[in-house]
């Protein structure tokens, strides 16, 4: 009786213990948690467990790829399903002062938006005054941000190619009281970044870039336009010069090779919670619509190893008692291509593995993450990346750049 009860011990210590076995991630156990859906008349038809999750949120997080035309008509849904539960604050990235620009040309008409940009754009050397809204489908999503009555807030600094038109916005909003050696600097500025724009395309196109911000930063007649406004108390005037010097400081560190990104990191907090502090003056729980760039939007360090704007969401959240949402946008079929086992593509192969040219495809992650957590699934150090720091992954049907609206 001894050596059998020695004998079951004994195998006992050899058998592996299936519950606790570590699998690895596969194309085939990411197909077990993906089901496929439709997009009709601003409605997701087929996306159930999705849904629940957004009603229940008081955050939901869209991780980007920047320019995507089927990435406008994802975002105009989530508008259109978050609404009725309360969402009304929509954080995109875009300065704080461009999201108000956005949101007032909207009003007047998708006309408007697209006149302003053909204003201040070159099509030759792809120069726009405010990023990620170039697209017809943008468009659209922000006429729909509008009507559903969403107030856009802009966490990110002004853009690279922002100064012309925050020039001429300074002496717009001075109106009558604009004096005469400020109109002429006006001129002479908006020359100049002209110039300075289109030299520095050049020489990237063609040579090396030079430190465009840092120049600019350090010009006298630039500073002496922006210290011109100083008496002014239109707070919009104060936060367009507030805006070009911070703007200017962030670029100016990237041209230097100094980590700029943390410093930007801080600035989108900083105007999310001015934001949301606003917010809670009128509601006690304010709900918000997140969408930027798949880098900030991670509920963990991103792949910058910084804790980003999508980790301060949750943070502030998980501080409430209340729950986010994290969205990962990816492509598989784009430009007519599959970009599986594509150069640059290798991380994510099998995380696209499942996407469809006709169909959305959504994979739940989170059931995966709880497998990552308790040790029973590994996989490669951007694949685990991703499933800590998202919730759902949806990739597009067939997809493409966007279609410029001017």
């Amino acid at each position: 009786m001894n050596i059998l009860l020695l004998i079951s011990f004994s195998l006992q210590l050899i058998t592996p213990d299936t519950e606790n076995e570590i699998r690895v991630l596969s194309e085939e156990l990411i197909a077990e948690h993906t089901v496929y859906f439709d997009i009709q008349d601003g409605a997701f038809i087929g996306a159930d467990s999705l849904i629940t999750a957004l009603q229940q949120a008081h955050f939901v997080a869209l991780g980007e790829l920047h320019n995507r035309n089927r990435l406008g008509e994802l975002t105009e849904t989530l508008l259109h399903t978050l609404e009725p539960h309360g969402f009304n604050n929509f954080a995109v990235e875009a300065g704080p002062y461009s999201a108000r620009k956005l949101q007032q040309l909207i009003r007047g008409g998708e006309n408007e938006v697209s006149a302003f940009y053909a204003t201040y754009s070159s099509r030759m050397y792809d120069i726009i005054p405010i990023p990620f809204f170039k697209g017809e489908t943008d468009l659209r999503f922000l006429a729909a941000a509008d009507s559903l009555g969403y107030e856009l807030w802009g966490l990110d600094q002004e853009f690279y190619f922002s100064y012309s038109y925050l020039i001429d916005e300074l002496a717009g909003l001075a109106g009558e009281n604009i004096s005469r050696d400020q109109q002429r600097l006006q001129r002479k500025l908006k020359r100049r970044v002209y110039w300075v724009d289109r030299w520095n395309q050049f020489r990237e196109l063609f040579i090396s870039s030079f430190h465009r911000s840092c120049r600019l930063k350090n010009d006298a007649e630039f500073q002496a336009y922006l210290e011109s406004f100083a008496h002014f108390d239109d707070p919009d005037i104060q936060q367009v010069s507030g805006a070009l010097q911070k703007t200017m400081e962030i670029y100016c560190m990237a041209e230097k090779g100094q980590a700029s990104e943390p410093v930007r990191i801080n600035y989108f907090k900083e105007n999310f919670n001015s934001n949301f502090e606003v917010a809670l003056e009128a509601n006690p729980e304010p709900k918000v619509f997140l969408k930027m760039g798949s880098f900030h939007m991670g509920r963990h360090r991103s792949p910058l190893n910084l804790y980003d704007i999508g980790n301060h969401v949750s943070q502030i959240a998980e501080s409430r008692n209340e729950s986010s949402v994290h969205i990962y946008y990816l492509n598989r079929f784009f430009e007519g291509r599959d970009v599986k086992g594509r150069s640059g593509w290798e991380r994510s192969e099998r995380l696209v593995s499942v996407g469809d040219q006709v169909k959305w495809a959504l994979v739940d992650l989170r059931p995966l993450r709880e497998q990552v957590s308790d040790e029973t699934l590994t996989g490669r150090p951007f694949e685990i990346q991703i499933i800590q720091n998202y919730d759902f992954i949806i990739i597009a049907p067939e997809d493409d750049w966007v279609n410029k609206h001017w």
